[in-house]
């Protein structure tokens, strides 16, 4: 009965792919193989959608380099956007990590790093608001335009002017020195090596503030342009677009200015069926819970945790919503009264609604039986259609239960409900059979709308708990 939270998938030292339950290993080893072949400095952006598992994915690919003596820098963004100037919160990054070096390159990197501390200075110098920030964003490989250089000087005096010009020649002076220091130091890194590049994971960029992400973007491009040096940028890049288009407005193309930034695009794959759920439930200690046999199909050797398992591949949950449905199913199968096979079937469905479709979820009252019914019904048929290859009976059979919650079987002909139901959305007839087959079994426990609320009731306990995500 004791509760546990799911934790974060654990990155082995020795084999970081031990814990793959979502067979990353292919599409790390792809990658290594990829950036090895650049010497130049190339920026790759990992783009997958929220609760993909992308912390994850560069976390197992950095101890996989590691394990190849290939140096890596980790950067979470969203945990420093508090500083005001990402160029200090990247290159006191690369500071830190300097403490994992040893010997004769530790020392040549922390004089390395002091100069870059000097150099870095001269690019965030506060000077007079305009011109310096032309200053910097010219330094930095930034586009300005006629109109901004007019405004600037018009603004300012004469001598003012030619302070601000000094400071800018001081500046492209500054961002040679400033580069040569980093090729240093990545060969530092590398041990010499001058095939090995330095890794500078950033991850988290689609949840920065708008400004810090696209100054993050802007340092990584313009001012570590080193040879030898690549970024990967693990990011929601739909997200980050939203973050861009809130500093220079909607009517903005997002991917031709990520263009500028970004060299090259991976999609990481969805994970296709795989058993993350079935290592949550291990992990939470519900698998003696879901390991039975479902009695309705003896002849497939069917389990509720095979119904768990195919439930959440037909309605495509995220990996963060897996953590979530299972969270959910933690609190109510150790806080609540023993379901039946059907109950249990229903609590997966709701909880899933929950995550999925919050507001159809929240229609389940009394009130509204049959509207939601019918809703409930015209939402699986849009995520499971008939030409579906799927042999198991379970989702009519679920199916079914609904309408047996507005047309009781007891009291009504099953016959004309499913014929109802076939003419409707124009079944085949195999789907038909399925259907009947299933009503047949539905008929032995017929479930009611108070079932629903009951069901609905201990999912809403177990969202009064908030739990820390581990993907």
């Amino acid at each position: 009965m004791s509760l546990k939270k799911c934790q974060q998938v654990e990155i082995d030292a020795a084999n970081p792919f031990k814990n793959d339950v979502l067979d990353r290993k292919a599409n790390i080893e792809i990658l290594t193989q990829f950036i090895t072949s650049y010497e130049q400095s190339i920026v790759l952006c990992i783009d997958a959608g929220w609760g993909q598992g992308k912390t994850t994915f560069i976390k197992m690919w950095q101890q996989s380099l590691k394990n190849l003596d290939i140096p890596t820098i980790y950067f979470n963004a969203w945990e420093s956007d508090y500083t005001d100037d990402a160029l200090i919160a990247l290159i006191g990054e690369i500071g830190l990590s300097i403490q994992e070096l040893t010997g004769e390159d530790k020392t040549t990197a922390e004089k390395i790093i002091g100069r870059i501390y000097k150099f870095a200075a001269n690019f965030t110098k506060a000077a007079a608001p305009t011109m310096a920030n032309l200053g910097i964003k010219a330094a930095s490989g930034g586009l300005i335009s006629a109109d901004e250089i007019s405004t600037a000087f018009g603004n300012l005096s004469e001598s003012l002017v030619k302070e601000q010009i000094t400071k800018y020649e001081e500046s492209r002076k500054t961002l040679g020195s400033f580069k040569e220091a980093l090729s240093e130091l990545a060969r530092c890194y590398a041990d010499g090596d001058a095939h090995k590049p330095l890794v500078i994971f950033i991850d988290e960029l689609d949840r920065c503030r708008p400004n810090f992400a696209i100054e993050v973007l802007e340092k990584a491009k313009h001012l570590f342009n080193v040879d030898n040096i690549i970024f990967v940028l693990a990011t929601d890049k739909t997200q980050l677009g939203h973050s861009i288009r809130a500093v220079y407005g909607q009517g903005l193309d997002v991917n031709g200015y990520l263009r500028r930034f970004i060299d090259f695009d991976y999609l990481l794959p969805s994970p296709v069926r795989s058993d993350f759920i079935v290592s949550l439930s291990k992990q939470l200690g519900l698998d003696k819970y879901l390991n039975i046999n479902i009695f309705y199909f003896p002849a497939y050797n069917y389990t509720l945790l095979n119904i768990l398992k195919d439930i959440t591949y037909l309605y495509k949950l995220t990996l963060r919503e897996q953590e979530a449905l299972c969270n959910i199913l933690n609190i109510v199968m150790k806080t609540s009264t023993q379901f039946t096979q059907e109950e249990y079937i229903l609590l997966f469905f709701l909880s899933v609604l929950k995550l999925k479709f919050p507001d159809l979820y929240k229609s389940l009252n009394r009130g509204s039986k049959s509207s939601f019914i019918s809703n409930v019904l015209e939402n699986i048929n849009s995520q499971y259609p008939i030409n579906t290859n799927n042999d198991i009976y379970y989702f009519e059979f679920l199916e079914c239960m609904l309408l047996s919650v507005i047309r009781p079987a007891s009291r009504f002909s099953y016959t004309k409900t499913i014929d109802d139901y076939v003419r409707k959305y124009n079944f085949n007839d195999v789907k038909k059979q399925k259907l009947i087959d299933s009503f047949d079994m539905v008929k032995r426990s017929e479930i009611t709308i108070q079932d629903l609320l009951e069901i609905k009731n201990t999912i809403e306990f177990s969202s009064s708990f908030t739990l820390n995500w581990a993907v």
